[in-house]
Formats: structure tokens, C-alpha cells, sequence
């Protein structure tokens, strides 16, 4: 029995949890033994799934001495007790912002002689570890990733490629999302009785967060929805929104067009069916994990982003022309930055990862702010068939690719026999 314990420390995002939840569905349960070193965040879905885990506490109190001191006897308990024969953190750089209230780091841990590796979401030797935040300002990460006794990139996001040594690769699905004839019909009764077509969206807890305290990104982060409500109003259809988030959007609809339904939060089983019988997947997050799951459910999706500086002040005489609801905007926000995940950024940090990607032609870009553009595309991905067909068609072809990688248990298989 091979025991692993994976380290899922994270509180404002579920990304890290989902990544190390879709590997572990790969273990056999007679030849794998799991535990969960995890935050709250995590909690419910591994109780849920009677997952054997242990939760750290996070104190109310910013650097409190004793509640890291409590943490790191925790884990040395935990080590002793459960004796893992390989630490996998979902993300090493999130074990390494936790380190102010778990006391944990990966220095502490290569104590234990247990070989540690971590997911690499962005192909960090690609980079110069330099992120590049929404406004202009950059961070440089330390070369954790590279002290990691291996490493596992999962795809999408990353580049298919065949495994080495240190690096393994694999897939985030092996297989589409199916749904039954039954599952479909009821959807489709309770959101399209009149055959209208479904948008499906969702939003973090992080996607409000002005991480610079830039009074452009402010106005921005509350337009965005907007923007993409009014963008789906100009359609002139019968337009469906189900919209998952905690902040809801049903102040700004004002349209009879379009029918609003919010949910703060729906289990995974429930949110799976409902992004698989919709009609599109709407984004502005290029690596968002829902993206993911689209492409395997054969759903067709637009990311919106932005590919430079946009000083709106310069175009004056074209925003003339425009709908009073644009010109409120920009008047608004005044200028626009690069970004691939919005609020945060990522424009330049996450171009090496995407350039030459197959993963790319599975979904729509557009641009946030090219109205006419991104209104000719929704209209496209919504009501054309044969744009449809031809875009799932990629779909297909990409996942058939990823098939063809290592299993999760062949990549640890592979860390047995020496590999890494």
C-alpha cells in the first residue's frame, strides 16, 4: 500500500483542492492509501467523501507564535502516525503563502526524509518566476518548484508532452462528462422550457479582490459584470444566465431577455450537470478549472481578455459612437491593463505556458472591451450550429490526445521505480 499525503493549505480559491481531488479519483483505494493535510476550505468535500484528512487551524490573530507552533505539531503527529511515502502540495507556492499561519515550509518538511513534489500548473521552469500583477506591478517568486523532488503537470493546463524523470505528466479528466437522457430533459425543463439558450458562469471569492488598490482595476472588477450582461442583452434573444458566486448579479440585468438564476454554491455533482447541459461557458480566467471541465463536457466557451494598454482617453471620437453604457464605462475605469486571470494579471507570466498550446484551439478568445467582436462571437457560439460542431470537434480531438498520457497511478508508480 502506497501512502501519500497531500498538503491543500488554500482559503481563497477551490482550484488547488479540485486539482488534488481529480488525481486521487485515479488511485485505487486497494493499493493507495490518501490523507489530506488541509485547510477549512477543503473540509466539507472531504467529509463529504470520507477522505481521511487533518485540518489546521487558521488563527484570527496575523502571525500568532502559538497557533504555528500547534500547526507544526500537528504535522510532526501527523508524519510519525501516518508515515507517507511521498508529500504531494496541491501548489507549492500556496504552502508557501500559508507559512505565516501554518509555521510549515518545505525546508521543515524535507526533514523527514520523504520525498516531496508538487503540481506544477504553469510550467514554472518556462518562466522567470516573475508574476506580473493588473496595473504593472511584478512579484518574483522564490524557485521552490525547482527544490521539489519532482514535480507533476497536469493537462490541460500545460503542454502535452511525454514524461521525464523529475517531470511527470497527466491528465486533469481522463474522460468527458456524460449525462443521462434523463439528467438532460430536466434541465432543460426547468432552464429552457422555450428552448432558450443557456449561458453558464461563475465566480470566486478572489475575482473581488484589488490586490494593488488600483482605482481603475476597483471600477473594473464592478463593471466586468456588466459589461458582459450587456453584451448578452444586445444579442435581442432569450438569453438563460446561471450564475454561480457568491455576489449576485441580478441588480444589473434589467432585461426581459434575460433570465437570471443564482447560486452562492451547488455541490459538485449538481454543478457539473448544470455547466454540461448549458449552451456556453463565459469567463474571463484563461486557467480557470471550469474551462476544464467545459472542454470534456463538449460545452463551447469564450475567455474574455485583454491584450494591452488601453488608455480610453485617446479614443474619444470613437467612444462617441458608442452606447451610453460603454461611454459610462470607460469614463469609469479610464484605462485598461493586459490581463489573462482577472483581477490579478498573469498577462506576461502565463505567456510561455500558452504559447504554441494545443489546448488554445478548444475554446473562443475575444477581447473584453471589442464590443461589436465579442457580441458577432457569443451570437456565434450560441445560435450557430455548424460553429458548434467544428469547435467540439477540436474538443474531442484534444481530449483524445490527453488520454494517451500516464495515469496518475503510473505516475506514481513511475516515483517508486525511481523516477524523480
Amino acid at each position: 500500500m502506497t501512502k501519500l499525503l497531500f498538503i491543500t493549505l488554500g482559503h481563497l480559491s477551490a482550484g488547488e483542492f479540485t486539482i488534488a481531488f481529480e488525481f486521487c479519483k485515479y488511485l485505487p483505494i486497494n493499493e493507495f492509501d490518501i490523507c489530506f493535510l488541509t485547510s477549512k476550505k477543503g473540509l466539507a468535500y472531504l467529509k463529504d467523501n470520507n477522505i481521511k484528512h487533518v485540518c489546521m487551524e487558521k488563527s484570527n490573530e496575523y502571525l500568532d507564535a502559538n497557533n504555528k507552533y500547534q500547526n507544526i505539531t500537528l504535522f510532526d503527529d501527523l508524519m510519525k502516525e501516518f508515515r507517507p511515502d511521498f508529500i504531494i502540495a496541491s501548489d507549492i507556492y500556496t504552502l508557501w503563502y500559508s507559512n505565516s499561519w501554518t509555521g510549515l515550509d518545505l525546508e521543515l518538511m524535507k526533514k523527514y526524509g520523504v520525498k516531496i513534489g508538487s503540481f506544477d500548473s504553469y510550467e514554472f521552469a518556462s518562466t522567470d518566476f516573475n508574476q506580473d500583477y493588473y496595473g504593472g506591478f511584478k512579484s518574483i517568486l522564490p524557485d521552490f518548484i525547482d527544490k521539489c523532488d519532482f514535480v507533476i503537470r497536469y493537462c490541460p493546463l500545460n503542454k502535452i508532452k511525454k514524461s521525464e524523470a523529475k517531470i511527470k505528466y497527466t491528465y486533469f479528466f481522463k474522460e468527458k462528462i456524460i449525462l443521462s437522457k434523463k439528467q438532460r430533459i430536466t434541465f432543460e425543463r426547468k432552464f429552457k422550457p422555450n428552448d432558450e439558450k443557456v449561458v453558464f458562469m461563475t465566480n470566486s471569492n478572489w475575482e473581488n479582490l484589488n490586490v494593488n488598490r488600483l482605482p481603475a482595476l476597483a471600477a473594473l472588477i464592478e463593471w466586468v459584470p456588466k459589461i458582459i450582461i450587456n453584451y448578452l442583452t444586445q444579442l435581442n434573444k432569450k438569453i438563460v444566465i446561471i450564475h454561480i458566486g457568491n455576489v449576485s448579479f441580478e441588480s444589473i440585468i434589467g432585461n426581459d431577455n434575460i433570465t437570471y438564476y443564482h447560486y452562492p454554491y451547488i455541490e459538485a455533482e449538481k454543478f457539473d450537470e448544470y455547466l454540461s447541459c448549458s449552451d456556453l461557458f463565459l469567463t474571463t480566467n484563461i486557467i480557470s478549472s471550469t474551462l476544464v471541465k467545459s472542454i470534456y463536457a463538449n460545452v463551447p466557451a469564450v475567455v474574455l481578455q485583454n491584450d494591452k494598454i488601453i488608455n480610453f482617453s485617446n479614443f474619444t471620437s470613437r467612444l462617441n459612437k458608442m452606447s451610453g453604457w460603454y461611454r459610462d464605462m470607460t469614463n469609469d475605469i479610464k484605462i485598461a491593463y493586459p490581463y489573462r486571470l482577472f483581477p490579478f494579471g498573469w498577462y506576461s507570466f502565463l505567456k510561455p505556458l500558452l504559447e504554441n498550446n494545443d489546448y488554445l484551439e478548444t475554446f473562443i478568445q475575444s477581447c473584453l472591451f471589442h464590443s461589436s467582436r465579442t457580441i458577432n462571437i457569443l451570437n456565434k457560439y450560441l445560435f450557430d450550429q455548424t460553429a458548434r460542431e467544428e469547435l467540439i470537434q477540436k474538443q474531442n480531438s484534444y481530449i483524445n490526445k490527453l488520454s494517451k498520457l500516464d495515469s496518475p497511478k503510473e505516475v506514481i508508480n513511475s516515483l517508486k521505480n525511481g523516477g524523480g
